[in-house]
């Protein structure tokens, strides 16, 4: 009977083993997850998104310095060369009445980020900055690039760049009926477009695509 009940006792000591063992795994692999760094790459020559769909799966863009910073989501933007085959640009566009605005007129770099989780670009792009700090309300953690040009921890891919040239657009500028429709009644105002040499790019180990 004794041996009986140690050789239970044993083999309910040994599932335990066993299940805490697992847990124990499973707590590696979601640290590993958790844990993964962003590293850098060359956007020439890894960078895989297509430009012309790239903007329209909801990025953040995000403009300051070690001292303050704001981020929105954007639908509009474009990816390619500017003033050099081997300067590679991105262009987006922020409207006068954003508070991010105010931060992309102050600072000279910005980033571009993707993130996996929609409820972050579906906040961002509904909550304005100047009711409270976004970041903290999703439990978003700033982290600054060495130039100091801020971007969230949590994001996918970060693409730093440095504005090259502005352009405050007006209706003057419009050749199309397009824009003209567009705007009409559009309260925040006409689009500055920001054109901005890349200077840095990074992303999560593996992520090919930038959306993984």
């Amino acid at each position: 009977m004794k041996k009986l009940f140690f050789s239970i006792l044993f083999v309910a000591l040994m599932g335990c083993d066993s299940m805490e063992q697992q847990k124990e795994t499973e707590m590696d692999i979601n640290m590993d997850i958790n844990n993964e760094q962003l590293t850098s790459f060359d956007v020439q020559e890894e960078f895989q998104k297509n430009g012309f769909t790239w903007f329209t799966e909801n990025l953040i863009l995000c403009s300051g310095d070690t001292t303050e910073n704001n981020a929105m989501t954007i639908g509009w933007g474009g990816i390619g060369n500017y003033l050099g085959h081997d300067r590679p640009a991105i262009t987006v566009y922020v409207a006068p009445g954003r508070y991010t605005w105010e931060f992309m007129e102050r600072h000279p770099r910005f980033t571009v980020m993707q993130f996996d989780n929609p409820e972050i670009w579906q906040y961002l792009g509904s909550h304005s900055g100047r009711d409270g700090d976004k970041a903290a309300a999703l439990g978003l953690h700033v982290a600054y690039t060495e130039r100091g040009t801020p971007y969230y921890e949590e994001a996918n891919l970060v693409v730093e760049c440095e504005t090259m040239t502005v352009w405050h657009q007006t209706e003057q500028d419009f050749r199309n009926d397009t824009p003209k429709k567009w705007y009409d009644g559009f309260v925040p105002g006409i689009h500055t477009v920001y054109v901005g040499e890349v200077i840095g790019a990074w992303k999560r180990h593996g992520m090919t695509n930038g959306n993984q």
